[in-house]
């Protein structure tokens, strides 16, 4: 499917990409406004707990201050085929979707914020449901590390085969830590004492499979690039973190991300390269390069993929488990309490 096609399978029948875009541009031109005008508090976006009953769940943040652009718009337009191939090639019809927002608990009304597991046509209402405030403090920083100790504590997936894959799409660092104060306040999260955002990613590596899909931060700021990329690497590994600065591509990064932990990798790879441009591929190997740990663009041999076997498309190869994580209890985590 080209970027520029309509994408109309089952129930998302007649979905146009742009109008999409439109609508979900006229909803962040008017979400914060309307969730003032109606009081909603910060508090009645952050559910105590999100649970499924999925054995393949995904959780996905978004960052939706100012500097994020029109990523999350860019998201929002994708959905039916975000939804097709995670139910048809890599997480199987049962997968379901917990969306959440990250803002900056120092200077936003709305820093955490979570809607329920969903798939399909749903996931359009829950999406509209986020309010994007479009702020964030200017620190270089936003509250990742409050959306990582909701989703270590609040988010429960009990039936799930193997660690649930969380992805953070942003472009800052988080903060250090996390006080008391600021789990109770905009987590629902009670922990006995301030805990450092180190501990948080360390408990929720162990019981997660976590990614971040990093988006340049400044064109002309290179040194501040460098800083935000240390946070990570330091934070979560280099393998753990793509690379990306073009909105376009970010689902399908999120695919390739997928394609790692279900392996999938060689149906990946088949299906973006009959798809997308040579410059599209290009961008998105590259950016998949740390995760994959190979050079996607090299062993893609100049971008001129050889010629297809005779009879046609190779059979689906079988979606496997992954071998690198162990199952997860799905248990609320309790490391930190």
């Amino acid at each position: 499917m080209s970027e520029s096609s309509d994408y109309t399978p089952g129930a998302w029948s007649g979905h146009d990409f742009g109008r999409a875009r439109q609508r979900y541009d006229r909803h962040v031109g008017r979400s914060y406004g309307d969730a003032q005008a109606k009081r909603v508090s910060a508090t009645n976006l952050v559910p105590a707990n999100v649970k499924t009953e999925s054995p393949t769940p995904l959780v996905i943040w978004v960052d939706v201050t100012g500097s994020m652009g029109d990523w999350p718009a860019t998201i929002f337009s994708k959905l039916p085929y975000l939804d097709h191939e995670i139910k048809t090639e890599y997480l199987g019809a049962d997968a379901e979707v917990c969306f959440g927002a990250v803002g900056d608990a120092h200077s936003d009304r709305y820093p955490v914020q979570v809607q329920p597991f969903t798939i399909g046509t749903d996931m359009t209402k829950k999406l509209e449901k986020l309010v994007i405030e479009g702020n964030g403090g200017g620190q270089v920083k936003e509250s990742y590390e409050l959306a990582a100790l909701y989703t270590l504590h609040n988010i429960e997936t009990p039936n799930a085969v193997e660690k649930p894959i969380v992805i953070f799409i942003g472009d800052e660092m988080a903060y250090d830590k996390v006080t008391v104060a600021e789990a109770k306040g905009h987590a629902k999260v009670k922990i006995a004492r301030q805990v450092t955002t180190k501990s948080i990613f360390k408990s929720l590596k162990e019981h997660f499979s976590p990614y971040v899909i990093l988006k340049q931060y400044r064109m002309a700021e290179c040194s501040l690039n460098r800083e935000i990329e240390k946070f990570w690497v330091d934070l979560m590994g280099r393998d753990r973190i793509a690379y990306l600065d073009d909105a376009g591509r970010v689902v399908d990064v999120i695919f390739g991300i997928l394609a790692k932990e279900s392996g999938r990798e060689d149906y990946f790879r088949e299906e973006i390269e009959g798809r997308q441009t040579k410059a599209q591929v290009k961008t998105v190997y590259k950016a998949l390069s740390t995760v994959h740990k190979v050079d996607l663009e090299d062993d893609w041999a100049d971008l001129n993929p050889s010629p297809k076997p005779k009879g046609g498309r190779q059979k689906k190869k079988a979606r496997a488990k992954s071998t690198l994580h162990k199952p997860a209890t799905g248990k609320k985590a309790k490391d930190l309490l």
